[in-house]
This record gives structure tokens, C-alpha cells and sequence, in this order.
């Protein structure tokens, strides 16, 4: 097993110390673990012995301004169309999950937890609400504006929460990503592939986890990936930015 990084080793004890505290509160924060994939798409559904999973998106758009104004603040709009209802998803990045007040994350709506890409161990609150067809259409067609669309509890938050309300202008939708999504018999994990207009591709693996586990689970699941011969690309980081920054060089 590679021995831990310093810096990743601290970020894990610095989130264990605020799970515990939120513990204290009634709060339980998970974590994602992310990993992204290199491999060829057949080398990787053959190596993990993956069958499709027809219960995740199929397609996804995100909304942005032409200077990326909401990723900058740590905003990600993303509508996720499936084979069940339409979710639209408002994700912030940099949030401290002790901090943020529970009344801002609404049961089944709210939560806040932690993602490891690697090193970076950082915590974000996801609030997500279904739409209609009528209001994915409206979306996707320009003529309802994407602030007519959220929730008021991602309205509240933006608020109340980040001081980013109202929206910076000039948001426009950006897509189509096409993803189809993998999972293996005892569906511990998933893997998603997503192709953008361009062709560009991106795998990434990913799993639930304790937040104090997170770091030992993230070891186990890439000695498996090292195992099955999956690749597993050199950068680590979050690929949001350069999804969003593809999709806006779009034709």
C-alpha cells in the first residue's frame, strides 16, 4: 500500500475532527470518494466485470456565464435528466458542513458532505429539487431563466448562505453531456462516463464512505483498480472546471 501523503493524511484529520463535531449535533457528513479513470471504456466494464445501471442520469446540462462568474464563486448548476424525474442540483464548493446552518439544508432536499479527489479533501452542500416537463423544457429551450427554475431552498441558500443572490447575468445552458453509468453485481461502487459534444471523454469511479474511512477506503478501491489492470489518470483533481470550460468552446 503507498504510504499516505502529508497533506492528504492532515486533510483526513482535520475532517474526521469536524465529523466528530457534527456527530455532536445530529449531523452525520459523508464522503465521496472520486477517482478518475484512464483506461479505455470496454477495457474498464470488462476489468470490473460492470453492468449498465439505468437508474442514474443519462444526460446532463449545466448552466454558466460566458467567464464561468457562478464556478468562480464555487457554484455548479447542473440539470440531470433520467429515466425518473429531472433533478436540478445546485452544488457549492468550499463549504465548512459545521458551519453551515442545518436550517439552509431542508431533509430530502440539503445536505452537505465531503469529496476526495485525491490529495484535495474539500466539503460542499448539494440542494436539489425535481422539475417538470414543462419546466425542462423552458430551461432547455431559453424561455424560462435558470433563476425561475431553483427552489426556494436553493434560493435561500444562495441568499442567506453565500450572499449570490440574485444570479450574475448572462447565464446560458451548456450541454449536452452525454453519461451512461456502470455498477458491478454488488453495486458498492459506480462508474460514470461522460462524453461531451466535442467527443471529449471523462471516467470517473466513485463510492460513499465514512469521512473517517475515507482515506483507507480510498486506498483498498485503488489497489482493486491496480488489480484489474484499470488505469488510473495522473491528475486527481476535480475535472467541474474543465468540463464547464469544454463545454463553453463548444461549436
Amino acid at each position: 500500500m503507498r504510504p499516505p501523503s502529508p497533506l492528504l493524511h492532515a486533510g483526513i484529520a482535520a475532517a474526521s475532527a469536524l465529523a466528530a463535531a457534527c456527530t455532536t449535533v445530529g449531523v452525520e457528513p459523508r464522503a465521496e470518494i472520486q477517482i478518475n479513470l484512464c483506461s479505455e471504456p470496454q477495457a474498464i466494464i470488462r476489468a470490473l466485470d460492470l453492468q449498465p445501471d439505468s437508474a442514474t442520469p443519462r444526460e446532463a446540462w449545466y448552466f454558466e456565464t460566458a467567464g464561468l462568474a457562478l464556478f468562480q464563486r464555487g457554484l455548479v448548476f447542473r440539470l440531470r435528466l433520467t429515466d425518473r424525474e429531472p433533478e436540478l442540483t445546485l452544488k457549492v464548493t468550499g463549504q465548512d458542513c459545521v458551519r453551515v446552518d442545518p436550517a439552509l439544508l431542508p431533509p430530502g432536499q440539503g445536505k452537505c458532505e465531503y469529496d476526495l479527489h485525491g490529495a484535495d479533501f474539500k466539503s460542499a452542500v448539494s440542494l436539489s429539487r425535481n422539475l417538470d416537463e414543462r419546466a425542462v423544457r423552458g430551461l432547455l429551450d431559453g424561455r424560462m431563466p435558470l433563476a425561475a427554475a431553483l427552489s426556494e431552498a436553493q434560493i435561500r441558500y444562495l441568499r442567506e448562505g453565500l450572499s449570490a443572490w440574485p444570479l450574475a447575468p448572462g447565464i446560458e445552458r451548456l450541454g449536452p453531456v452525454r453519461i451512461q453509468a456502470y455498477r458491478p453485481k454488488d453495486r458498492r461502487f459506480v462508474v460514470e462516463m461522460w462524453q461531451l459534444p466535442d467527443g471529449a471523454r471523462y471516467t470517473e469511479i466513485s463510492q460513499k464512505a465514512d469521512v473517517a474511512g475515507a482515506r483507507r477506503r480510498g486506498s483498498e478501491l485503488e489497489e482493486a483498480l491496480a488489480r484489474a489492470g484499470v488505469a488510473l489518470c495522473s491528475d486527481q483533481s476535480s475535472q467541474a472546471g474543465n468540463k464547464l470550460r469544454a463545454l463553453m468552446r463548444r461549436p
